[in-house]
């Protein structure tokens, strides 16, 4: 007889079934006030994820930008003279 491997949906309805207990005691023990938290804690942790990932958010070229003298826009360091405002530097 040749070897046979065990459907895919049946050894997850099996591991489902083996650990439903434990997710059931988990939910009902921590309360309110715990899921509160771990919501918060999800939303926080999304937020931080969102705003580093965003094109926006570039550490290496937050160091290449200063303050423009007049207008206090955010500019090249390089820059001779504000994109915003038109001072010269």
């Amino acid at each position: 007889m040749g070897s046979q491997s065990l459907d895919p949906k049946l050894v997850a309805l099996g591991f489902a079934l083996v650990a439903a207990p434990f997710v059931i005691l988990f939910y009902l023990s921590i309360g309110p006030l715990g899921w509160t938290a771990l919501g918060g804690s999800v939303v926080v942790i999304g937020v931080v994820v969102t705003v580093r990932e965003s094109a926006e958010f570039d550490p290496a070229n937050r160091l290449e930008r200063t303050n423009c003298e007049n207008c206090g826009a955010r500019i090249d360091a390089d820059a001779d003279a504000c994109e915003y405002c038109g001072a010269d530097r």
